[in-house]
């Protein structure tokens, strides 16, 4: 039967401004524009299985939200299991979730939504017969680790450039990960995009972008053509930056990011090799992960606690969390795998550390597996235990760190098995 396709993209800028944006712990309120707020819409069928992708240049997406959206998808054929909603993790776009002090307007949620849904429909009625590769590139020019291990033995979260600093905590993975679409005549209607590094340029201004993934899909676009179509999807990105806390005078823009991985991407498609079928498989698993122990020797008085914002706020803050302990003492999350052909995805909703991604990706059965945070919900940060022995601003209890430290086994034990049930 074949490979069917299409690749769509509808603009969520908000209509309405100003409007909040979360990812600064602070409040901000945006009343201006750099850039359009977009979601891309991919979808893949092969056999008469239909899977599909939304990525959306924002923060975060709730549950609520997902479900929602898988809804939409469900009743154009996608079944909801199939079907990955994921944020980009701008720190630049509209709040329609946040840890912090956002609010989101309901009223943007609900419109948001139906531009979705618009690109869902819009892409099962453009179906198209195409071929499909997946390979991956290498690049290290862009992302670095930027929690520091300092002379004392505590982690230290950007610090100033400093003889104070002994070294990076962790590894970058530099893995780009390329999924390319293209029709019959060898026009390519689009990209699925896997990196792994946090996107926060201009987080604190009272404006609204896509960041240096949006900075990535205009640099496409010149060089691929107008008509395609990236759909990003972000990786174990909780400790990974763009900026370096080691290089004095790092030139650092989201310009810059988004068209160097444009150039790994553009170098890379050429070299690829496409297929005229596709096996595609599913899986997921819905798991508890306990909420952390806000007494306990890593709750508000952990050592070497990192707060970004005044105390103030942060008792706030805690102080809904443990108004969330009492109802419910642990948070759901579903890991979900999409297998098509040789490669994964597995889906986590949250923030993971790098080194939870090189965990799976190094015990995953499937080769190559491509790890995507911040999809289908967001139950917060997941550092690893040496990091929680550290310290440093990921694991500081807040609303976005909120966990127990088991988190990380707990993802990884559910994504490995997730990946097996696609085999």
């Amino acid at each position: 039967m074949g490979i069917r396709a299409a690749a769509v993209e509808v603009d969520i800028t908000p209509p309405i401004l100003p409007i909040e944006k979360p990812g600064w712990i602070v409040r901000i309120l945006a009343d201006r524009v750099a850039d359009p707020i977009f979601a891309k819409v991919i979808l893949i069928e092969a056999a008469g299985v239909r899977v599909g992708f939304v990525s959306l240049d924002l923060l975060s997406v709730r549950w609520p939200e997902v479900d929602r959206i898988r809804e939409i998808a469900a009743s154009l054929g996608i079944p909801k299991q199939n079907l990955m909603v994921a944020a980009t993790h701008s720190h630049t776009g509209p709040a329609i979730a946040s840890p912090g002090l956002a609010r989101r307007d309901p009223n943007y949620v609900g419109w948001m939504i139906g531009r979705v849904s618009d690109g869902l429909h819009r892409a099962v009625e453009s179906l198209v017969p195409a071929r499909l590769a997946i390979k991956s590139g290498i690049d290290g020019r862009i992302s670095f680790i930027r929690r520091c291990v300092m002379k004392d033995g505590s982690v230290k979260t950007h610090p100033s450039p400093s003889a104070a600093i002994r070294c990076p905590e962790g590894v970058i993975d530099p893995e780009v990960g390329v999924l390319a679409l293209q029709d019959l005549a060898g026009k390519t209607l689009g990209l699925i995009f896997n990196f792994a590094c946090h996107p926060t340029h201009g987080g604190g201004e009272p404006t609204l972008s896509a960041g240096w993934p949006g900075q990535l899909s205009l640099t496409i676009k010149r060089t691929v053509g107008e008509g395609c179509v990236t759909c990003f999807l972000n990786g174990a990105l909780g400790d990974a930056h763009h900026q370096s806390t080691i290089i004095p005078d790092y030139v650092d823009t989201k310009e810059r990011v988004g068209q160097l991985l444009a150039e790994t991407v553009s170098k890379l498609l050429p070299t690829m090799t496409f297929a005229d079928d596709a096996r595609i498989t599913s899986s997921a698993e819905t798991i508890r992960i306990p909420l952390r122990d806000i007494d306990g020797p890593y709750g508000v008085d952990m050592k070497n606690r990192q707060r970004f914002a005044p105390d103030a706020i942060y008792e706030t803050l805690i102080a809904r969390l443990r108004a969330k302990k009492a109802r419910r003492d642990y948070v759901l999350a579903q890991v979900q795998a999409l297998r098509i052909s040789e490669a994964v995805f597995v889906a986590l909703p949250c923030e993971p550390f790098t080194a939870v991604g090189l965990e799976i990706k190094m015990r995953s059965l499937v080769q190559p597996t491509y790890v995507v945070g911040c999809a289908n919900g967001m139950v917060g940060y997941v550092p690893t235990q040496t990091a929680f022995d550290r310290g440093g601003y990921e694991t500081t209890l807040s609303m976005g760190s909120k966990l127990d430290p088991g988190a990380a086994d707990l993802l990884i034990g559910a994504a490995l098995r997730a990946i097996q049930s696609t085999t």
